[in-house]
């Protein structure tokens, strides 16, 4: 498919461009560190001065140095990037096409009993109830393909519950007896075209001819492997795929009755059901939200990892520099530094690593999160979103890294013996 060459150039891209922005790393450090520490002398004087010409004293440490944070970050703003989007997706598509009051579906999204469908019928203030059956078909196609994949088929008064876009045609003709609506892209791909009869099978071997009879312009008609984006009525699936069980129920609530008694009366409807669950639109909203946490949590988690590493390499850089610079520091000391201001001299220095790396990483992060929103496009993710809290608490969250990565070096420094300080070679 289109997304599979889409995918294998994202990948390649990621990895070049995260080698091309490690070994730019030093070629950066310089102008960038004296951007993001250019408020240090007017904050804390000359103390602030010599931290920021101490990271640029060693370009290339500092670069090295900021490179496993810079990795770690750039796969966390990455993912924050398209987590976003996603969600941002998925609540504009259930804006967009979703018209009922309420779902009714298993908790697992495994189908369920007609039974359970006549009874959310038969409660008191339900009003439009449309069925939804999924039914596995193969579809030959007028360019010679074949397409398997799972058609939707739905009971009458689907625009009472559902806002489908069409480019040609209506919901009747995609309902009726023998007829089935496509997705206009996946349609014009393969020469589909209005009143095309396509040779069809069902699980069980039953065939069928069906005519295409409306196209669908559904931005994400192909999302979740429903390739073509098929659309049946239940009459169909009925004689082609009997004895099928129900995959959702959308319900609207009847004239006279509002929308909280009538979740009410259902869920006690549904109660000998505990499985299966009603939900309104911000439910689903929320369930979806919670599953694109749990995978980015998961991702977090990884990333930790890759941040303790770069902790350690900001921890064992400065204390390398403060082994190297011990005459310096005795003479700093023999001049009337303070033991505190020298300790704020190598956190400053940490900091502006640290933050030097988040940002590097994150501006390769936020490019690589869009371009998997382009990829993710083309299966219908197409909002773009930035968290820009998230961005916010990492690029804070680096600065408590580097003060935190420079509290043993730093005792370390203040801790020194002046005169032998001053004696070593």
């Amino acid at each position: 498919t289109r997304t599979a060459p889409a995918v294998a150039l994202l990948g390649a891209g990621v990895v070049l461009t995260l080698i091309a922005t490690v070994v730019a790393g030093p070629l950066l450090a310089r102008p960038l560190i004296r951007v993001l520490g250019g408020v240090f002398p007017a904050l804390f004087g000359s103390v602030g001065r010599m931290s920021q010409r101490n990271a640029l004293r060693n370009p290339r440490r500092t670069g090295a140095t900021a490179a496993a944070l810079t990795v770690g970050l750039a796969l966390v703003g990455g993912m924050a990037v398209a987590g976003a989007s996603m969600t941002r997706s998925v609540d504009r598509r259930i804006d967009q096409t979703l018209g009922a009051d309420y779902i009714v579906q298993n908790r697992t999204y495994i189908p369920f009993s007609p039974e359970i469908g006549d009874r959310v019928r038969a409660t008191a203030g339900a009003g439009v109830v449309v069925r939804q059956r999924l039914a596995a078909i193969a579809v030959r196609l007028p360019d010679g393909g074949r397409v398997e994949t799972a058609a939707s088929g739905y009971g009458p008064r689907l625009d009472a519950v559902s806002h489908v876009k069409y480019a040609a045609g209506n919901t009747a003709a995609a309902l009726a007896p023998g007829h089935l609506a496509m997705d206009a892209g996946f349609a014009r791909t393969h020469g589909v075209r209005i009143g095309s009869v396509l040779p069809a099978e069902f699980q069980g071997g039953r065939r069928a001819r069906l005519t295409v009879a409306a196209l669908t312009d559904q931005e994400q008609a192909e999302a979740f492997g429903l390739k073509g984006g098929l659309i049946l009525g239940l009459g169909t699936l009925d004689r082609y795929a009997p004895g099928g069980l129900d995959s959702a129920l959308y319900v609207n609530a009847a004239p006279g009755t509002g929308a909280g008694p009538l979740r009410a009366r259902l869920e006690k409807t549904l109660a000998p059901y505990p499985n299966v669950q009603v939900r309104d639109q911000a439910d689903y909203k929320k369930l979806v939200h919670d599953q694109i946490a749990v995978l980015l949590r998961l991702v977090y988690a990884l990333l930790g990892l890759a941040i303790v590493i770069a902790v350690l390499g900001v921890v064992n850089t400065l204390a390398l520099s403060v082994v190297e610079r011990t005459r310096e520091i005795g003479l700093l000391r023999a001049i009337g530094l303070a033991r505190r201001q020298l300790r704020r001299m190598i956190r400053l220095e940490s900091v502006v690593i640290a933050v030097f790396g988040a940002v590097l990483g994150l501006a390769l992060g936020l490019v690589w999160g869009v371009c998997v929103q382009r990829v993710l496009a083309l299966e219908g993710m197409t909002a773009l979103a930035f968290p820009w809290g998230t961005i916010v608490a990492v690029v804070a969250g680096a600065a408590a890294v580097g003060v935190v990565a420079a509290l043993l070096p730093a005792l370390r420094a203040s801790r020194m013996n002046v005169l032998a300080a001053i004696a070593h070679e």
